[in-house]
């Protein structure tokens, strides 16, 4: 590999040895994960997003970096999960941008790339926070692109970048408090310097030993169509369409012309326009006639044609055809319980993630797709989830998509609890989605992964940790003694009027049952009871 210019290639072994790295080191960044709760899954988060990208990259025979970095991006901000993965793949997606059009880069060019990757970053963060993982990537950039001149090579580059990164990773505990008092550094921050450091790796020709595993296929139910059945639902078809310039001007391309197609010859239509990519997905008995089309403006980059008498006999609901409404909901839950619940309560898709298993901004658009309807309300229920379902709104051009910014199980609940469409002002009803979100307090139980020391409570590693509102208020190796001990230290306890307790699957109801006692022991007025969530967590 050149040190003084690569090509697409070159960036793809980078990227790829780059997230192997990081793979071959994420429980240890897991273990890192204090901000702003010690969940422990910044790691797998990040591992996830850089894998989406390098898999993507692995599939495309092309030599020029502008098109390599395009593509590689784009994978990983499908992929992206939790805040660092979000801002992970927006880095990429920065430095995409900076190498548009470009065949080769030299050593300049990747240093500009890195500072508008950097820029990007912030770009999707409402609030950044300092002493975080964009901490270490402004920094590093700075100051590395100051050293830049026409002797540098590409190694002399990164390994600065890395000791500016290095240096500004254990900066981090004085820029954040909570770092400071746990004793660590940034996780996200670290997960990104070992990406740099897998990437020097590869232009240095060490290979880092690291599987990278794509996502499980589903097996085919054979039994959901046999010799004598009768297709009577139609072709699931979905593609990626790159058009061509042989064929067609990409930029000036009227999405309506193949989106005006679909709807003359099926149903369930989704389509939207990425630059010079196209994506769309059609209900269909003619999956033919949409190859034959959409060939004459580009050639497909992939192409899922599924039987959807077979997906309805499995009882999913991915491709079931829904009767347009105006409005519909999304929401984000994990456990059969809060499935349930959330489906009693009209919502239309329940999208799989939570704590530790965080949806991505794919999954999302999957759902998406499953809807017809004009507006679309999304309720993430954890606040490592907001940023990509916001990055899947930004995606998605169908619906018109409103996240309500809910952070936990009992926001999303309460919220959605008393959504009411009857006045039909979009603005009254976001509102006042908005303003329930905020007036909902929340007791999360979970466990450490790690010794800390978190607002003056020593925890230990697999104490059960009590997080009210997102801060840490109690923490015991006994379950019910947290959540006793954090009931006594929520300040205005005796003036709250509804406690609803979900249990998660490893919890008996006989535990839940006693929560009620203690806490209607010290509020007889409130209103206290269990529901069955079943909820890993």
């Amino acid at each position: 590999m050149s040190n003084q210019a690569i090509n697409g290639l070159d960036l793809l072994s980078m990227i790829d040895n780059g997230a192997k790295q990081l793979g071959s080191n994420v429980d240890r960044i897991n273990a890192l994960n204090v901000f702003p709760v010690p969940d422990g899954d910044t790691g797998t988060n990040m591992q996830m997003t850089i894998d989406g990208g390098a898999l993507e990259g692995s599939r495309i025979k092309e030599e020029n970096i502008g098109y390599m970095a395009k593509m590689i991006s784009r994978a990983m901000v499908m992929s992206a999960r939790g805040n660092s993965g979000v801002i992970l793949s927006q880095f990429f997606k920065g430095i995409s941008l900076s190498l548009e059009n470009k065949h080769i880069a030299n050593v300049l060019d990747i240093a500009k790339a890195f500072k508008s990757g950097t820029e990007r970053a912030y770009s999707v963060v409402s609030n950044p926070t300092e002493g975080t993982i964009l901490t270490v990537m402004r920094e590093a950039g700075e100051n590395a692109y100051k050293i830049v001149n026409k002797d540098t090579s590409l190694e002399d580059y990164l390994a600065q970048y890395i000791k500016y990164a290095n240096e500004s990773l254990e900066n981090t505990p004085n820029l954040l408090p909570v770092l400071k008092k746990a004793g660590v550094i940034d996780s996200g921050g670290a997960g990104f310097v070992l990406v740099i450091e897998g990437m020097l790796k590869a232009l240095r020709g060490e290979v880092i030993e690291y599987e990278i595993k794509p996502n499980a296929v589903n097996n085919i139910n054979v039994s959901g169509f046999n010799a004598d059945s009768e297709l009577s639902y139609g072709y699931c078809t979905e593609f990626v369409l790159q058009l061509q310039n042989s064929k067609v001007n990409p930029n000036s391309f009227d999405l309506n012309i193949i989106t005006e197609f679909l709807n003359s010859i099926g149903n369930s239509v989704v389509s939207f326009k990425d630059d010079d990519i196209i994506k769309a997905h059609v209900h269909t008995f003619e999956p033919g006639l949409v190859l034959t089309e959409c060939r004459k403006y580009g050639e497909f980059l992939t192409i899922k044609i599924e039987n959807m008498n077979v997906q309805h006999s499995e009882n999913t609901t991915d491709e079931v055809e829904l009767e347009h409404k105006k409005y519909a909901v999304v929401a984000v839950g994990n456990g059969e319980g809060i499935t349930n619940i959330f489906k009693e309560m009209n919502v239309d898709v329940v999208v799989s993630g939570g704590q530790t298993m965080n949806t991505s901004t794919q999954d999302f658009i999957a759902a998406f797709d499953k809807i017809n309807a004009d507006n679309i309300f999304v309720y993430p229920n954890n606040g490592n989830i907001i940023m990509a379902a916001k990055q899947a709104k930004e995606a998605y051009n169908k619906s018109n998509i409103i996240v309500i910014p809910s952070k936990t199980i009992a926001e999303g609940y309460s919220a959605i609890s008393m959504l009411n469409f009857d006045s039909d002002d979009l603005d009254e009803i976001i509102e006042e989605q908005n303003e329930i979100v905020k007036n909902v307090s929340t007791l999360e139980v979970t466990y450490s992964v790690r010794d800390t020391n978190l607002n003056g409570i020593d925890v230990k590693k697999g104490d059960y940790i009590c997080i009210y509102n997102h801060e840490l208020i109690a923490s015991n190796p006994d379950r019910l003694l947290a959540v006793k001990e954090a009931i006594n230290n929520i300040p205005d306890f005796t003036d709250k009027q509804v406690m609803l307790i979900i249990c998660g699957k490893d919890v008996n109801m006989d535990e839940c049952n006693s929560i009620v006692e203690y806490a209607t022991s010290i509020n007889s007025y409130i209103e206290a009871y269990p529901v069955e969530g079943n909820q890993d967590i």
